[in-house]
């Protein structure tokens, strides 16, 4: 790690938490995955924290404070709502990511989170935040503009959901299952976040029928809807990584999204054309 990250962590946590003695802040440690913001693990005493430092300060931050009350997601024990940056306590556990999951256990994972989640916080737009990051970005996939323009998609129905539900925001805990990253949370329609998982569990199609037949049991959309979803799901990782680009976000992990969802977007549309 740089001694320019190490200073940045001691300069954010000695504004978060003025009454710490900054010499006792130890075992600071970088940890790689956040896209949008600098991640740290580091040690104050008997205790261990993970502190994000945001990199683009000013966002609304009102709607994830709130959903960072809830039991499943990090102890929070400072939280900047200006400048975006957050301290928590550590969480031990195992990602989602490093595990083998069978669809109906990811199944009720989401149905207990989505039971737990509050409605009424915010509504998230999907379609909206697509339009967005894309009229942001510097250069286009044609699929991608051309798919959002033909695409025939409404919520069926909105309730509080977490709206970047991948694996690596999921920890398995001995007390239980924990939830990272709530900065995109807010009301939507529920296939998002049941999709959103199936996806970075690497589901294949009949896995990802086995994971939404068991999260609706008898009342499942119909393979069209759950097909479009997808693909609104794929868009929004598109847009937002080529988003992020333009802002000179420019990693190697986010072009590698950007280039992962043009793929799989491609091969989806080509499957609801043969649905068709």
């Amino acid at each position: 790690m740089r001694a320019t990250q190490r200073q940045a962590v001691l300069r954010i946590v000695g504004a978060l938490m003025p009454t710490w003695e900054a010499g006792r802040i130890e075992a600071v440690t970088y940890l790689p995955g956040g896209y949008a913001n600098d991640n740290y693990r580091f040690e104050y005493g008997e205790s261990a924290y993970a502190l994000r430092i945001a990199r683009h300060p000013g966002a609304d931050r009102r709607a994830e404070a709130r959903f960072l009350q809830l039991a499943s997601a990090p102890e929070v024990v400072a939280f900047d709502l200006p400048g975006g940056h957050l301290l928590t306590r550590w969480i031990d556990g195992t990602l989602l990511a490093d595990s083998a999951v069978p669809p109906e256990t990811a199944a009720t994972y989401v149905r207990a989170l989505h039971a737990e989640l509050p409605s009424g916080v915010r509504r998230y737009d999907p379609r909206e935040a697509i339009r967005r990051d894309l009229a942001g970005a510097r250069k286009l996939a044609r699929n991608a503009v051309l798919a959002l323009d033909r695409l025939d998609w409404t919520p069926a129905g909105l309730r509080g959901c977490h709206n970047d539900l991948n694996p690596w925001n999921v920890l398995r805990t001995e007390r239980g299952w924990r939830t990272l990253d709530w900065e995109f949370a807010g009301d939507n329609d529920p296939l998002f976040d049941v999709v959103c998982l199936g996806r970075g569990l690497g589901y294949d199609d009949a896995s990802m029928a086995r994971l939404t037949a068991a999260y609706y049991d008898t009342a499942a959309p119909s393979l069209l809807r759950v097909l479009n979803t997808r693909i609104l799901f794929e868009l929004r990782e598109y847009a937002w990584a080529v988003r992020q680009i333009a802002l000179g976000n420019d990693r190697a992990e986010i072009r590698a999204q950007a280039a992962t969802a043009e793929r799989v977007l491609g091969r989806l549309l080509e499957g609801r054309e043969g649905a068709s």
